[in-house]
């Protein structure tokens, strides 16, 4: 890959998640750490970032431009509108549930009725925040490793906490899917709580909007055969959601 071209995709994963690891990079692009190091450093000249211990991060200083989960919760929001109603009319009001940080989840946590019975397990504090108004809904939140622009927690904590739970549906997101079914994360960290969470849960839903179809990302950590269905819009072109059913996919779309 052309040294511009990776350059310019390492830009997108800071705008996207605000930090980006060096050990991550390169298993990406499949380059040496010093590549990344000088990849980062040319960043640096032209654009508001600064270097961490094992990567970098994108710094916000100006009053008008979103953070980048900020930027995320309104990215696509009629799509995640539509998508997260169509995954609550999937479960009744007295469900167990585990709700994924994240953007498009948390459209599930505040289109979920103030009436609901619901006992919501969750490692999103934005997710707990909304839930929390709910005058009959029960929130557990599980504690961990806190990551800053996910507003998530992760880790062996939060795994440990996480296998003494026992939930009827988890709504969990993902940063793509590829060609071949496969559910990617950008990180590695993910994919263990994330696996935790589906041997938790009774049936397990992807919620994914359709600019993340027919792409990767680092690592997967199911396949769309595993789970109870993928929840998207009717934006998905009709050519990929045959190529994913006729391999066993349950793709639902929210119209």
């Amino acid at each position: 890959m052309l040294k511009e071209k990776r350059i310019m995709q390492i830009l997108e994963f800071l705008k996207r998640d605000g930090e980006v690891e060096i050990s991550m990079l390169c298993r990406l692009f499949n380059v040496t750490d010093m590549t990344i190091r000088r990849d980062l450093e040319d960043l640096s000249k032209d654009h508001n970032i600064i270097r961490t211990h094992g990567g970098a991060m994108l710094v916000m200083e100006d009053l008008n431009v979103e953070a980048p989960y900020e930027k995320r919760i309104i990215s696509k929001g009629d799509l995640k509108e539509k998508i997260s109603k169509k995954a609550l009319s999937l479960i009744n009001s007295r469900e167990k549930l585990f709700i994924d940080s994240g953007t498009t989840t948390y459209y599930v946590a505040k289109n979920i009725s103030n009436d609901n019975r619901n006992v919501v397990v969750t490692n999103g504090l934005n997710i707990a925040s909304e839930i929390i108004n709910r005058r009959y809904i029960s929130v557990l939140l599980i504690g961990g490793d806190l990551r800053r622009n996910t507003l998530s927690t992760r880790g062996a904590l939060a795994e440990e906490q996480l296998q003494r739970f026992k939930v009827d549906t988890a709504f969990l997101g993902a940063n793509s899917i590829g060609t071949d079914g496969n559910i990617y994360v950008a990180s590695t960290s993910e994919t263990g709580f994330k696996k935790c969470v589906m041997q938790s849960a009774s049936q397990t839903y992807i919620l994914l909007d359709s600019s993340k179809f027919n792409c990767y990302n680092l690592i997967s950590y199911t396949h769309g055969r595993d789970v109870a269905g993928i929840i998207t819009d009717d934006q998905v072109p009709e050519e990929t959601v045959k190529k994913l059913r006729d391999i066993g996919i349950n793709i639902i779309i929210a119209e």
